[in-house]
């Protein structure tokens, strides 16, 4: 079975993980942050693989690119794909 774990990146450098997740249609997905209790639009999503090797994040998971990345290094996909990205402010 697939896993999937969406992120968002905050301007001052937080990734927030979303456990709650909304699709919108043209909007996209968006997660529940609970602390500020507002739907926040994610930037990444990440296929975790089945057995991942758990190996130490580098290069290929910081700038890795595509619609759907898989991920199977020891961040457990948060710095995925991070360095591609350019952060947004968010309105709450």
């Amino acid at each position: 079975m697939t896993t999937y774990r969406y992120f968002t990146d905050l301007p001052n450098g937080e990734t927030i993980r979303f456990d709650r997740v909304d699709y919108r249609g043209k909007e996209g997905f968006f997660g529940w942050d609970a602390p500020s209790k507002a739907w926040v639009k994610i930037t990444r999503k990440i296929e975790m693989k089945s057995m991942p090797t758990r190996h130490e994040c580098d290069a290929r998971c910081i700038n890795a690119t595509g619609r759907v990345m898989k991920c199977e290094c020891s961040c457990g996909g948060r710095n995925h794909g991070k360095g591609t990205f350019t952060c947004e402010a968010v309105a709450a």
